[in-house]
């Protein structure tokens, strides 16, 4: 017996994934519009306000913005010199992306330290 609210969800989940994808809403012009989109939508997620659905679609975007992001980086950044202000953006961008990884793993992290030790 399939479980419908399981099904829903993955159906939202897979809606909201290509609509992000075609409807443009990732592909901001600049670096700093991403990286506020991706914030927003991790608060999104992580907020005790959202439901399921709006909690799995936002951490959706957010995986896909984040991903956008280094991409963006690597392909701006490569067989270059980069000047101090363009360095001080890329860790400044880095430090937000990591520090939002940290958070979201950070539930995990007994998980993690058992398996390793």
């Amino acid at each position: 017996m399939i479980n419908r609210k399981n099904t829903k969800i993955s159906i939202l989940c897979s809606l909201v994934l290509i609509l992000s994808v075609f409807s443009g809403y990732a592909n901001a012009d600049s670096l700093d519009k991403k990286l506020k989109q991706c914030k927003t939508e991790f608060n999104t997620a992580h907020s005790k306000e959202s439901t399921q659905g709006v909690a799995v679609a936002a951490k959706l975007k957010h995986l896909t913005l984040m991903k956008e992001i280094l991409h963006e980086l690597n392909t701006k950044n490569s067989d270059k010199k980069m000047t101090n202000a363009e360095l001080q953006e890329n860790v400044m961008v880095m430090s937000h992306l990591l520090e939002m990884l940290v958070i979201e793993n950070l539930n995990r992290k007994e998980q993690t330290w058992n398996l390793n030790y």
